[in-house]
């Protein structure tokens, strides 16, 4: 299908363009704007839920399993980068071992539907999950039938390779082809009418609200119209503040989650648990495959160090069924960049590696947010593990704002970078805390 020339495809960043069309601007704002009105009306409650957020504990012993996800997307060629063959991503995604994969799949990519099927047919295992993400389409939203073509065609495909389906895609962003919430509601809806008959025991996951925007959680969140979903889903970028440690309204990453947390378990429209389906930086130097500009483009290294804090605040919120990082292979803020031949990882992808040697099943046991050691600005999580048939214990400590002196000999056996390398012992006492995680390994 001949994409929408008013919401045209970037295929280097992998997102809708920016719109320039400003009559049309007007005209989805003039039919949103009586949305907008009552989203905005619901802002009423916001200070009653701050308020109960003061009274949660801000972080909680949890299990770590099925936290740490990544987006494995069939990737669109352009000139620039080389896709890689279906085997050597298969080798890749094995080589870093997370067994949670989110495949996107275009709508309106009717006649490519079994290049998707192949694609999550390879990524299948018997220790990986695999979610979907169905991407909305203006095309498909104008015409019913087209729409229902789409859906009776795929939903039977995805019978059986997969258990949830995320509906949807950053409905608060126009560019993305809803004009307000009540669209995105009718056409989850939708997904749910046919799936029920087709694959009744898939969960549907719904909001996919972009971004920290409380009005849109709100209105997905606590409404009256039909349908519910199986789950609740947020692309929750924090880019744009740089660390995840920053805040925006008052709000870090950490209690970010826990107010969108606290806020899906207040609404009668949800079960189920929080996803973050999209989470990266992007990076400097990337070009046209970046997918912004400005200050929210950082260095591979600073990318590496917010992926592994972002992941690790994320394992202590206790809140989180799955946060998937925007994704494995992409130039611009992936984990690989495949403009050079072959295909070349960032510091991100060991980063994310080592997260995931460490923490794929282990259990939070505590938090301590910006007062690890009684110093201000340094960070720590503690939690408990097995390793090759033994208990283990596990820091993962970092400071934001300057390097801190400690004495790691006294607060584990063994300490690995964020990378995954053995620190020698006679390095310890060189050591600081620095804005890159490290870890402390005990094993009894």
């Amino acid at each position: 299908m001949k994409e929408h020339p008013s919401f045209p495809w970037d295929h280097y960043s992998d997102q809708p363009r920016i719109m320039r069309d400003k009559k049309l601007k007007r005209k989805i704002y003039q039919k949103a704007a009586f949305q907008m009105i009552t989203s905005g009306c619901l802002l009423i409650f916001f200070p009653l839920i701050y308020l109960l957020l003061h009274f949660k504990k801000s972080w909680k012993s949890n299990s770590t399993k099925n936290l740490i996800g990544i987006s494995v997307h069939v990737e669109t060629e352009c000139p620039g980068k080389t896709i890689v063959p279906l085997p050597l991503l298969k080798e890749i995604v094995t080589e870093l071992g997370v067994n949670q994969l989110l495949v996107r799949i275009k709508l309106a990519d009717i006649e490519s539907f079994d290049t998707y099927i192949e694609h999550i047919d390879a990524l299948s295992n018997n220790d990986r999950e695999i979610s979907v993400n169905l991407l909305q389409d203006r095309q498909l939203l104008d015409d019913p039938e087209l729409l229902d073509k789409a859906l009776n065609t795929l939903l039977p495909l995805l019978k059986n390779r997969t258990k949830h389906i995320h509906v949807g895609n950053a409905y608060n962003r126009r560019k993305w082809a809803f004009y307000h919430f009540g669209e995105y509601q009718q056409f989850f809806r939708k997904v749910r009418q046919i799936s029920k008959k087709v694959s009744p025991d898939t969960k549907l996951i719904g909001g996919s609200v972009i971004d920290f925007e409380i009005p849109p959680f709100f209105e997905s969140l606590f409404h009256f119209r039909r349908g519910k979903f199986d789950g609740y889903s947020s692309q929750l970028y924090v880019d744009r503040r740089g660390a995840p440690e920053n805040t925006q309204a008052g709000f870090h990453f950490l209690k970010k989650i826990n107010l969108i947390s606290l806020m899906q378990k207040l609404s009668w429209k949800t079960s189920g648990g929080l996803w973050i389906s999209e989470i990266n930086w992007p990076l400097k130097d990337a070009d046209k495959f970046a997918p912004c500009i400005g200050k929210a483009l950082v260095t591979p290294q600073h990318q590496a160090d917010y992926l592994a804090r972002a992941y690790l605040i994320a394992m202590a919120s206790g809140n989180i069924r799955t946060c998937f990082w925007h994704q494995l292979i992409a130039p611009g803020y992936g984990l690989i960049d495949n403009r050079p031949v072959p295909a070349k990882p960032y510091p991100s992808y060991f980063a994310l590696k080592t997260l995931n040697q460490l923490f794929s099943d282990a259990q939070v046991v505590r938090f301590y947010d910006g007062d690890y050691l009684e110093k201000n600005g340094s960070y720590a999580l503690l939690a408990k593990t097995t390793i090759s048939g033994k208990d283990t214990d596990i820091i993962a400590a970092w400071a934001t704002e300057q390097k801190l002196s400690i004495n790691l000999e006294l607060l584990a056996d063994r300490w690995i970078s964020q990378g995954g390398n053995e620190i020698k012992a006679e390095d310890l006492d060189q050591i600081k805390l620095s804005s890159s995680v490290i870890y402390g390994i005990t094993t009894y």
